[in-house]
């Protein structure tokens, strides 16, 4: 078999998983360089159901994952500021805390500058989030992960911010979620996402998702919680009936606010 043969082969399993790969994702996981993606990309593009989109290649029919932040910033904003007003609650003087990037973990991030200001708490604060660094900066030294910075997001992942967090540890650890799927658990939009989000998980003594019950309608690509039990899950009151039986096999508890 021709090593190109082998490469295609491989992006090909990973689609049926992930259902989506960037250009990123698959030099590493071939072990290339990005001109070879490419070429492998144009190659693969119409076989197999695999269609080529900006950046990437992914199952023909899958909806655009694009995450952008500035869409989403506005949305459900009334329930994304109540779980995070119960989320900052959650923080004690002398915590380690992870924060990870999107639009609710800003709410919480907001807030908690808020608390810092007024009770002068000491914490040591680590982010992958360029808004998370904007928000608490003023208030409190805080240690940027970085890496590949991601516009859409605002954030930064890759090796670099992954090895970061395999040598730290954290007293709590807060998350946002892009999807939930029965059988998978908490799902990201990326390969990236999910992997950061699952080291640091490995790496804290208490994580906690934080996601309004949208997010409960719908299922990105990747799991990043296979194996681990959340410990809190906080959300709206607007959970489904039928999403919190099948989330008892992914959280220790839920709260509802």
């Amino acid at each position: 078999m021709k090593k190109s043969d082998a490469y295609e082969r491989k992006l090909l399993d990973a689609l049926k998983i992930a259902g989506r790969i960037d250009l990123s994702e698959a030099m590493r996981m071939l072990d290339v360089s990005e001109s070879t993606v490419r070429r492998l990309f144009t190659a693969m593009a119409g076989k197999s159901g695999v269609v080529r989109v900006h950046g990437a290649i992914q199952l023909e029919g899958l909806a655009n994952s694009d995450y952008r932040y500035e869409q989403l910033e506005g949305i459900h904003s009334e329930e994304k500021t109540r779980i995070a007003a119960a989320a900052v609650q959650m923080i004690a003087d002398g915590d380690v805390v992870y924060l990870d990037s999107g639009t609710t973990i800003a709410q919480l991030s907001a807030l908690l500058a808020a608390r810092i200001r007024a009770e002068k708490l000491n914490l040591s604060v680590f982010t992958n989030s360029m808004v998370n660094l904007e928000l608490l900066c003023a208030e409190t030294d805080v240690n940027l992960i970085g890496g590949v910075y991601r516009s859409n997001r605002r954030d930064f992942c890759g090796y670099l911010a992954e090895e970061t967090v395999r040598n730290l540890h954290f007293s709590k650890a807060f998350f946002g979620t892009d999807g939930f799927n029965g059988q998978t658990g908490f799902t990201a939009t990326d390969f990236s996402t999910a992997r950061l989000n699952q080291l640091v998980l490995g790496q804290t003594d208490c994580g906690t998702i934080l996601a309004d019950a949208s997010k409960f309608e719908n299922s990105a690509v990747v799991s990043y919680t296979r194996g681990r039990k959340i410990d809190l899950l906080i959300t709206d009151t607007g959970l489904p009936a039928v999403r919190r039986e099948e989330l008892r096999n992914y959280c220790v508890r839920i709260q509802e606010v």
